[in-house]
């Protein structure tokens, strides 16, 4: 896949002053383009500044290649993560997790990343960028509230924080994956959710 590397040039000079309705026409033209499926390898930096109505050196002063300017457009698609304060470990996946199912309920956003997944087995750095810079520090945050339960005592001692995390969002991933609507409020469908990864499927009632 292309980077579309600069010329010495154009790269990015410290300093310089941003333009915030440019920076929005060029993520939206990113965008557009992916959920127009175009592939990926014919999306260029001269067909964003196109589609942006912008020159090519406005991009490469926010961006300095292609792959980074595709991560920052997917990646502003999720909503931002709140601040986990809520009382109860439970409470807080319930808060943190409803932001994904608000995410997956945005049909073009789900189609974008999808498809930006799908093609990340042709392009698999673009993918493994997305993950690193993207999802990653969004699931830490989901792992820091499992790790505090732990060490409080909130939750049983000896459980594996990342596994948990995984398992929270594994079903609504494999919705979306499959083309199925999550539907419902986001808190809703969340604490089913966190219910059933905390509780499990016994009899017993959880806490609330």
């Amino acid at each position: 896949m292309s980077t579309d590397t600069p010329p010495p040039h154009d790269r990015p000079t410290r300093g310089r002053p941003r333009s915030a309705d440019s920076e929005h026409a060029i993520l939206r033209a990113a965008l557009d383009l992916l959920d127009e499926g175009t592939d990926l390898g014919a999306i260029s930096i001269n067909a964003i500044a196109a589609r942006a109505g912008v020159g090519k050196n406005t991009i490469y002063r926010r961006w300095p290649n292609k792959d980074a300017l595709l991560v920052d457009a997917v990646a502003s698609l999720n909503p931002a993560l709140p601040d986990p304060d809520r009382e109860s470990v439970r409470e807080n996946l319930i808060l943190l997790l409803s932001v994904l199912v608000t995410r997956l309920q945005d049909t073009r956003a789900t189609s974008i990343l999808n498809g930006m997944m799908a093609a990340g087995r042709e392009y698999p750095q673009l993918r493994e960028r997305y993950y690193a810079d993207v999802v990653e520090p969004r699931r830490e945050v989901t792992r820091r509230v499992i790790r505090a339960g732990l060490a409080s005592g909130e939750l049983r001692s000896g459980l594996d924080a990342d596994s948990i995390a995984y398992l929270l969002t594994a079903s609504l991933i494999c919705r979306s994956i499959e083309g199925v609507a999550i539907e419902g409020a986001p808190e809703d469908v969340a604490a089913r959710i966190v219910d059933v990864v905390l509780f499990g499927i016994s009899r017993a009632e959880p806490e609330q």
